[in-house]
């Protein structure tokens, strides 16, 4: 079956630091990062259905990404969850996301992925996270099975 690839972008504001790294990271610092989601499947045939047509209604992607990525991490600090600096945020009402691991763009783009495959199996294709304009890290169904 023939299939096509639909690609949303959306971007989230968030602040981060990498605890022992040798560079700049090292530092609490932020990023505009912008996210490409693909999704991937068969263009639905169903005339006089309101889903004829798409893949995946780009207002449908664009309600899920935003409910379980944009919206928690948007304008929040990314936390593997052992910095000293959470205390101390939390003391301030910050928002915090916590990740579980290193935040760096590679587990985050994995992070990113297991939580949008949860939400569309079979349909997410491939996560690009840009950190900077020149950066990013990508990860897709041929690279990780749930």
């Amino acid at each position: 079956m023939q299939q096509t690839i639909v690609c949303k972008q959306f971007s989230f504001d968030a602040a981060h630091q990498l605890i022992g790294h040798k560079g700049k990271c090292a530092n609490v610092h932020g990023h505009t990062y912008k996210l490409e989601v693909f999704a991937k499947g068969p263009v639905i045939n169903r005339p006089g259905d309101s889903d004829d047509g798409f893949v995946i209604d780009f207002g449908d992607l664009k309600a899920i990404v935003k409910e379980f990525v944009v919206d928690p991490m948007d304008h929040s600090f990314l936390a593997q969850g052992d910095e000293p600096i959470i205390a101390e945020l939390s003391t301030t009402g910050a928002k915090i996301y916590h990740l579980g691991v290193r935040s760096t763009c590679e587990n985050m783009v994995k992070h990113i992925f297991e939580k949008l495959w949860t939400e569309l199996p079979d349909l997410i294709d491939k996560i690009r996270l840009w950190e900077t304009p020149t950066s990013y890290a990508e990860t897709g169904v041929d690279d990780w099975r749930p």
